[in-house]
Order: structure tokens, then sequence, then C-alpha cells
């Protein structure tokens, strides 16, 4: 009795509440209010959602290419997928059909829009580290159809552009999954050796050009299953580089995770 009486002026108070680690709301937890877990929401206990922002945040499941991720021209003209698609492996889009990405397999939560485009931005042109735990719980969602890795690495900066940002916002995505799952994160098993310019508003041929030769793997990443993880795939280059250079070195598998993934190639 007593306890129902505390929680009962707890929510009279507001000391309930919890802020979404979206909008930064306050709300009454779902567990609370609607006899629902925490858990329900993408991120559950380590990032809640809001009762509004929970509907922003729901993945894509739609068709697509199963080897770039790439929704369908059907899905994309239609703006969302309204049925759970598992990827054909027979339905390749054209570009992996003459040139097949490196990685072994590849997840990503959500297409690159709307609430999901806009907690991205913020982490990593606001520096918002604290939205690292809802993405990292995307990444989480996302990943459940990899078999488990021995290592988490993310794709990492050249150290001049890792000074000046202050913080590589795919490592602090794989640092979040990191802490969810316990799976060992490998950060020395790769490096940026080269720098250019920004890949935003390149063509998906100079986004290539731009990415050659830029990684290089240690020793240490032979033999191992890693799951190599990124904020936002638009052409793949990126991840691509990053995967050739782990193969190089002898990385018995490579799956790319990432949260959001662009609805068509730029």
């Amino acid at each position: 009795m007593i306890p129902g009486l505390l929680r009962r002026w707890g929510h009279i108070l507001g000391l309930s509440q919890t802020r979404c680690a979206h909008c930064l709301r306050p709300f009454l937890p779902a567990g609370d209010a609607l006899g629902a877990s925490a858990n329900d929401d993408v991120a559950g206990a380590a990032a809640p959602l809001c009762p509004a922002c929970r509907t922003l945040f729901s993945p894509y499941r739609g068709p697509r290419c199963p080897r770039c991720g790439l929704p369908t021209a059907e899905a994309r003209a239609s703006g969302q997928a309204v049925a759970l698609s598992r990827p054909d492996p027979e339905s390749r889009c054209g570009q992996c059909l003459n040139d097949d990405p490196p990685w072994d397999s590849l997840a990503y939560y959500g297409l690159y829009c709307d609430a999901l485009r806009d907690a991205l931005l913020r982490l990593k042109f606001d520096g918002e580290l604290s939205l690292a735990p809802l993405l990292g719980a995307c990444l989480l969602e996302a990943s459940r159809c990899l078999p488990s890795p021995d290592a988490l690495l993310a794709v990492p900066q050249h150290p001049a552009h890792l000074r000046r940002r202050g913080f590589n916002q795919a490592h602090e995505l794989a640092k979040a999954l990191h802490c969810l799952t316990g799976l060992p994160l490998r950060p020395e098993l790769l490096r940026r050796t080269k720098t250019g310019p920004p890949q935003a508003g390149l063509s998906a041929t100079l986004r290539r050009r731009n990415v050659l030769d830029s990684f290089q793997a240690a020793p240490q990443a032979h033999g191992l299953r890693l799951w190599l993880i990124d904020d936002v795939m638009t052409t793949g280059s990126t991840l691509a580089a990053a995967c050739l250079a782990l193969r190089s070195a002898g990385a018995l598998q490579v799956r790319a995770l990432f949260v959001a993934r662009t609805p068509r190639h730029g």
C-alpha cells in the first residue's frame, strides 16, 4: 500500500517523469502510465523515447537490395514500406550486379530522413553525444539479423579531422553498442591514413576516389569476424574502402552495420 501511495504522489509531483532522449520533453514512462515496459522503446531504459517520438523512430522493413541495402524503386516511390520484407538474395540492384560490395553482409535500422536524420545530424554536427545511446540502441535492433562478431570497430577519422571535430560520431555509436552488448570494442584494428575533402556533395565516382587507399588495418585483424560501424551509408564508398583494408589484413568476416541508409545513391 505504501509503495503504491509513493508512486501516486511521485506522479502528482512530477518526480516520476523522464526526459525524452530525442525531443527532451519530460514524460511519464510507459511502464507507469500504460502498463508497458520502458524497454518497449527502441532504446528502452538507456535512452527512453516519449510516446510521440517513439512513433517517429520506426525501423525500415521494406524491400531493399540485399548487398547495399538500397530500397527498391517501388519502395522509394511509395515513400514507405507497409510490410516486413526479407531481402531476396537474387534481387540485387544494378550497381551491385556490376560491382559487388566487399562486405559479407550489412544491416541498418532506418532510412536517412525525418527524425532519424535529425538525430544523426545533431550528433555529428552539434555534438549532442547524449543521442549516442538512442542511436546505439537502433544499431542493436538492426544487428539482430547478423551473426555475433569477435569485435566491434567504427570507421575511423583521420587524426587531423578528429582534432578539429573533437570526436568521431561513428566511434560514439560503437561505444554505445559495446555498452549495450558487452561485445569487445577494438578501435586499434583500423586507422585512417589519408584525408581528403568531405564526402558530402561529391558524386559516387568522386567519393570512391576520395577514400581510395585511405585506411590501414592492423595485423591483429587477421582471422577476426568484425562488425564495422558507421552512422550513415550513401554510396558505400567509405565503408567499402575500410572493409577492403580489413580484408587485406586477413579479417575472416566483415559485416557493415550502420544506423541509416540514404534512400538513393547520391
